[in-house]
């Protein structure tokens, strides 16, 4: 039986086999990595040794997406959506084990992102003094599902003491991605955007990182809307390669008050959701564009956002000399050809060129945000979310294989 001593033993160890778990504000379903990391924090050896990627059920994705664009729902559905994420959260976890063929009581933690349904940072208050943010799919029920202590709800901590409570991969990437010899940004593409301006040689409070706005939340909108029943997103971006973006409709846009606020910031269905993707697709139409033009409108946006935040927040803090990128963005070539074209010269590659593939990027993160948790070391910057101060986020439940 694995860590027979409790929590307590896990401070005497130098090594911890973990499984992260994220669902983004995609909301299509739960990405599991199985990591193999050291204990010091000042170690970048984390061994990815495996993935698996498992699909919500239709009824629950569609349950969850109308509960994030604010359908009326009811307090006892929330409470079943709750059990149902994590029910699929632990499902993932079997997976990925099985997968790897790992014994699950050879766990000794999961790191769990949980699924956001509601996010109100702090400039997005209207007046309400207090922010707010929620993930369904309680540690609580994983840890009791799997039998392996969990560690979940990461973003709330953050958000009580006056942080926006996102991004939170950004302590990982400074961990594990800054370099001596070059100034990177990791960038990933999921539902939502958001960047990691890593300096060369750079101690924690250089860092840079805030959400720059939508990734793939408005492009896939507009595809659904635009295709009915032809899938969920457009792979690799086929069709808006076909269609001719329109400079008057992305400028349109672009004045977004969101895009004009400094970082600390960030962003979710209720800036960028299905309302949004609406309001966009009926301009494209008034002004006569073809379905292939929106789409391909709705990726220049996206590519616009992420460069012009480049601009305007980092640029100004030093040189930048690659980019990195992960999520689903990174697998459509739309979207890459126009962050190339947009980012002056600057190189855009995977991130799977650092050692960890695109699509694992975030899961890992998890884990190693929980490992931080259960090591009781602060695991977040507050250069990135506004934080009064930096703290241990995360709720540890503890697994019954202990």
């Amino acid at each position: 039986m694995r860590n027979p001593g409790g929590l307590a033993s896990l401070f005497s160890r130098d090594r911890f086999i973990a499984v992260g778990l994220m669902s983004g504000t995609s909301m299509d379903g739960v990405d599991a990595a199985l990591v193999s990391l050291a204990a010091d924090s000042a170690s970048q050896d984390v061994e990815l040794r495996g993935f698996a990627s498992l699909d919500y059920p239709e009824e629950l994705r569609e349950a969850l997406g109308d509960l994030a664009i604010g359908h009326e729902t009811t307090a006892e559905e929330v409470a079943t959506l709750n059990t149902g994420v994590a029910v699929t959260f632990a499902g993932s976890f079997f997976d990925v084990c099985r997968r790897a063929n790992v014994e699950p009581q050879s766990v000794d933690f999961i790191g769990s992102h949980g699924q956001t349904v509601a996010h109100v940072p702090p400039q997005a208050k209207s007046g309400n003094p207090i922010a707010g943010t929620l993930q369904l799919g309680a540690p609580s029920m994983i840890a009791a599902l799997t039998g392996v202590t969990t560690v979940g709800d990461f973003r709330s901590g953050d958000v009580a003491v006056g942080g926006q409570g996102a991004p939170l991969c950004p302590y990982v990437d400074y961990l594990l991605r800054r370099s001596r010899s070059s100034s990177r940004l990791i960038l990933n593409i999921g539902g939502i955007a958001n960047l990691t301006y890593l300096p060369k040689a750079c101690a924690p409070d250089a860092v840079v990182a805030f959400d720059t706005g939508p990734g793939n939340m408005v492009i896939d909108a507009l595809y659904q809307a635009l295709y009915p029943g032809q899938g969920p997103y457009d792979a690799d971006g086929s069709r808006a390669k076909r269609g001719t973006p329109s400079r008057e409709l992305v400028d349109e846009f672009i004045s977004n008050p969101y895009f004009q606020l400094p970082p600390p910031k960030s962003a979710g269905h209720r800036e960028f959701g299905a309302p949004f993707a609406w309001q966009f697709q009926s301009r494209g139409e008034e002004k006569g564009l073809r379905r292939t033009d929106i789409l391909a409108s709705g990726v220049s946006f996206t590519a616009r956002t992420i460069a012009d935040a480049v601009r305007d927040f980092v640029r100004p803090r030093g040189p930048l000399d690659v980019v990195y990128v992960s999520g689903g963005g990174v697998h459509n070539d739309a979207i890459m050809s126009s962050l190339t074209a947009e980012m002056g010269g600057v190189p855009c590659r995977p991130i799977d060129e650092l050692g960890i593939p695109a699509d694992a990027k975030e899961a890992v993160d998890f884990a190693v945000l929980a490992r931080e948790t259960l090591l009781g070391r602060p695991n977040v910057l507050v250069t990135a979310t506004g934080a009064a101060r930096a703290l241990v986020l995360g709720t540890i439940a503890q697994g019954t294989m202990l």
